[in-house]
């Protein structure tokens, strides 16, 4: 349905018609986060941490000083979601003015000349070894009680919990410690896919314990977990019962969980979130038909790009979005983590950067900023626009937004206008009933002044090539 001569591209929304009703309603394009798509794995960057001793001492100095910070948040009475996404410290300079930040260096001092923290920052900063996010939550496990300990003393001294509550604490999470198995670990140092398994091995087995764990505990009481479930019209419902089960489940979150919420929350750290909005090249494809315009009976709505192949949305400001197409397959996107702080300042950078008594070596991946850079924001293009080869079939384009200079964190703050002139037509389903098409049809109406030349169509089945046929309803206008 492209017109001859014409270098502007159409796009093809298939819509639930409540989704369509809604989008026609409003003017807007929802841009999703990673949490809203139907891959998991969607965006997902293969992050590793390989740096000297003072690169790994910066990152443990971070994470006590997080760990401390969530502890606070929990006595602060700090919901779920803020202990599993906002407990990382990015900046700890943001304290340098303040008492805290003195009390953060104490904390963090005392951590690193602990004799287990050095034997570990020395084993994996020597060797330059390449750890994967198991093995770094396998890493912080065997020294997160030590971190534990010092915070609940922390909390002691300056009363913000009772001494005789944190002394039980402290009795309970010094007997738990645990000796990091060294003697795994230097075997065969130069194999590191042995040592990546071994530590994967015991990683999985501690995480489905604890999963387990959990589970029964919820099913002893339905007060326990936190949970997330979508009503009718998909809208995530956050079940926010309040009880002792619950604040217990919190802290187990920092007595037990962290080691795992701090290393995703680093993950999260290398790229600013991306939000998106999907659309495809095609408009016939039964198999999108069926999973996102309800089995048939929604419809496609067809939008045009301009001659650039951009489009353009408006919130609190305008943005010009070029559309671009999804890559499929192709090589998983790792980046090093210590060489990968594109959202810090230089100042920022060398905080995390320092150890006790120089700067990481891989401070010096900064120095050519304007290559560094280039690199960088390659490889996040690469993985805003890429989805595993089983995906191929929806030949997907996207419009893109990051949080890099602008907030979009609150959904609302992602439901941008686009250009009415920019809505070209409307496919009905196979199976789109008369009371579904009166319904779009009224609240096309309502907006046809906004409009410029629209087109309906009709898709059909033709049961003789068994394919999905869209045909123009000439009949049909819409002034």
């Amino acid at each position: 349905m492209r017109k001859e001569g014409v270098s502007k591209m159409e796009l093809y929304h298939y819509r639930s018609i409540e989704s369509a009703i809604k989008e026609l309603e409003n003017g807007t394009f929802h841009l999703a986060d990673r949490n809203e798509l139907n891959d998991p794995i969607e965006g997902y960057v293969r992050v590793f941490w390989q740096g000297d001793k003072a690169a790994w001492e910066g990152m443990l100095r971070n994470y006590i000083c997080s760990l401390s910070g969530a502890i606070d948040m929990y006595l602060l009475q700090g919901n779920e979601d803020m202990l599993y996404h906002r407990t990382l410290i990015i900046d700890l300079k943001q304290f340098d003015n303040v008492p805290l930040g003195g009390i953060l260096k104490k904390l963090g001092d005392k951590f690193l000349e602990d004799e287990d923290v050095q034997k570990m920052v020395t084993f994996y900063g020597n060797y330059g070894l390449k750890v994967q996010n198991e093995e770094l939550r396998f890493i912080l496990r065997f020294i997160h009680n030590k971190a534990l300990v010092l915070c609940i003393q922390k909390c002691r001294e300056y009363k913000t919990i009772p001494a005789e509550e944190a002394n039980g604490l402290l009795n309970t999470f010094t007997a738990e410690e645990t000796n990091f198995p060294w003697e795994l670990m230097n075997v065969d140092i130069e194999d590191q896919n042995l040592r990546i398994e071994m530590a994967k091995l015991v990683e999985d087995i501690i995480e489905d314990m604890y999963d387990w764990h959990f589970v029964c505990l919820g099913l002893e009481d339905e007060t326990f977990l936190y949970g997330l479930r979508k009503d009718e019209n998909g809208k995530i419902i956050k079940e926010d019962k309040s009880s002792e089960s619950r604040q217990r489940r919190k802290w187990m979150t920092i007595a037990v969980d962290f080691p795992k919420v701090y290393v995703n929350q680093l993950m999260d750290l290398v790229y600013p979130e991306s939000y998106i909005v999907c659309f495809s090249g095609k408009n016939n494809d039964s198999a999108m038909w069926g999973n996102y315009a309800d089995n048939h009976r929604g419809v496609c709505l067809i939008y045009e790009t301009d001659a650039e192949n951009h489009m353009t949305v408006k919130g609190e400001m305008s943005y010009t979005l070029e559309t671009k197409p999804v890559s499929y397959g192709g090589n998983i996107i790792e980046r090093n983590f210590f060489e990968s702080f594109g959202r810090l300042t230089p100042k920022q950078i060398e905080m995390w950067l320092t150890g006790t008594e120089e700067l990481s070596s891989a401070y010096k991946a900064f120095n050519n900023v304007e290559e560094w850079r280039k690199e960088y924001w390659a490889a996040y293009e690469a993985k805003t626009y890429r989805k595993l080869k089983a995906w191929e079939y929806e030949n997907e384009y996207r419009l893109a937004l990051s949080n890099t200079f602008y907030n979009f964190d609150k959904p609302e703050s992602r439901n941008l206008k686009y250009e009415p002139k920019a809505l070209k037509g409307l496919i009905f389903g196979i199976n789109t009933t008369e009371y579904d098409k009166e319904r779009i049809m009224k609240k096309l109406l309502e907006h046809t002044d906004e409009y410029g030349d629209f087109v309906f169509y009709q898709a059909e089945y033709d049961d003789e090539k068994q394919v999905v046929n869209i045909r123009k309803k000439s009949l049909w206008k819409l002034k």
